[in-house]
């Protein structure tokens, strides 16, 4: 038992070192551009108007379900991040990089930007792929769901880039958030299977068509989305800060 402790924290010792390394590496290749490229990608504020795009799709396309959408996003949200932040940080007690003692100094700020004390896992990362992957599975669409996804991969990237999160802890809050973010769709299926005025259109597999949300409809989607990255663009081009 002793033998396979001291190997199991060998592992642990290694993979910490590792993950060390990358945050360095990516961190270190900073420059004032992608300061607040990533600085603003990380704020939650500048996404809003593609939420509200998300929510004018739904309306739009599946009125009558919106409350149990919205019901299924918000329970995906929720487990993401109270798993997250109120169960594995202060149980695992990892610091973020910005906050660790051993290359805390090493690291890379952008306006004094470190979070909190502990960062294992992302709360970040568990909520946007936890989202990410529910309304993929609700829209059954390809293209919105590779867009979707390289949203969630931008915000996981930033924070590493940012300093506050190391990569392990950006992989496993994404699995994490995929858990819940498949259980609440689940959830959110199986209330409509007790309501049968809300039946899906079926294919002869028994899957869901993605007839109730074709491509067209995902347009406000796609706009607000590059909108909003040109704005980020225009803001790091400046280097606009809201510190």
């Amino acid at each position: 038992m002793e033998q396979f402790l001291q190997i199991w924290c060998s592992i642990l010792d290694t993979l910490d070192q590792f993950d060390k390394s990358i945050l360095l590496s990516i961190n270190g290749a900073h420059n004032g551009f992608f300061d607040a490229f990533m600085f603003w990608i990380s704020d939650k504020w500048i996404w809003v108007p593609l939420y509200v795009s998300i929510l004018y799709i739904i309306i739009k396309n599946k009125r009558t379900e919106t409350i149990f959408i919205v019901l299924g996003v918000v329970l995906t949200v929720l487990f993401c991040d109270q798993f997250s932040s109120s169960l594995c940080k202060p149980l695992f007690h990892r610091f973020r990089p910005a906050q660790d003692p051993q290359i805390g100094a090493l690291v890379h700020t952008v306006c004094g930007f470190k979070c909190d004390l502990y960062g294992f896992i992302s709360s970040h990362a568990a909520n946007t792929v936890g989202v990410a992957l529910f309304f993929t599975l609700l829209f059954r669409n390809k293209v919105f769901g590779f867009t979707i996804f390289t949203w969630a991969f931008l915000n996981c990237y930033s924070r590493i880039y940012l300093g506050v999160h190391y990569m392990g802890d950006i992989l496993c809050g994404a699995i994490v958030g995929a858990l819940f973010g498949w259980l609440c769709y689940w959830l959110h299926g199986l209330m409509l299977s007790w309501m049968p005025q809300f039946r899906y259109t079926q294919h002869r597999t028994n899957s869901r068509s993605n007839v109730d949300f074709p491509d067209e409809a995902m347009l406000p989607f796609y706009w607000t989305y590059a909108v909003s990255l040109f704005i980020i663009a225009v803001f790091a081009g400046q280097n606009i800060f809201f510190c």
